[in-house]
């Protein structure tokens, strides 16, 4: 994300020394110009969030389903980088709250392998699910 901030500040950079030395750019024309650079750099943000947040909602959904326990709360995190490098093979750290028997739980899962085959998505072993939970 960093990099397209600095690419969009490059480019309007680059269009204002323009515009000044050769005066080639009316005042329209560099607003068009940065209402784009603008609405493109939100729109990439836009879609990273939701990338972001694909295999969590994913996550919640097959736990609910499989376990019929509803997830209070749920945070995750991405050890690809950690653990292995790829874009077929991803593996989450999940810690969550569930509710049973009217108590509270703190669980973990850690090294969930999710697997991407063609357009879909495969969690790997879910029913044997290594999972630690404490007492909240």
């Amino acid at each position: 994300m960093q990099i397209i901030i600095a690419i969009a500040i490059l480019i309007i950079a680059i269009t204002l020394i323009l515009y000044k030395v050769n005066s080639q750019f009316e005042k329209r024309e560099f607003i068009i110009l940065l209402l784009i650079i603008i609405i493109s750099t939100v729109a990439f943000i836009v879609y990273e969030k939701n990338q972001e947040n694909f295999f969590p909602k994913m996550f919640k959904e097959k736990y609910e389903k499989e376990k019929n326990v509803s997830i209070e709360g749920l945070t995750a995190e991405l050890l690809n980088n950690k653990v292995v490098s790829s874009k077929t093979k991803f593996i989450y750290k999940f810690t969550y709250l569930i509710k049973k028997n009217d108590k509270e739980f703190l669980c973990v899962s850690s090294n969930v392998e999710i697997d991407k085959i063609e357009n879909n998505f495969v969690f790997k072993d879910f029913s044997n699910l290594k999972e630690e939970c404490t007492l909240k």
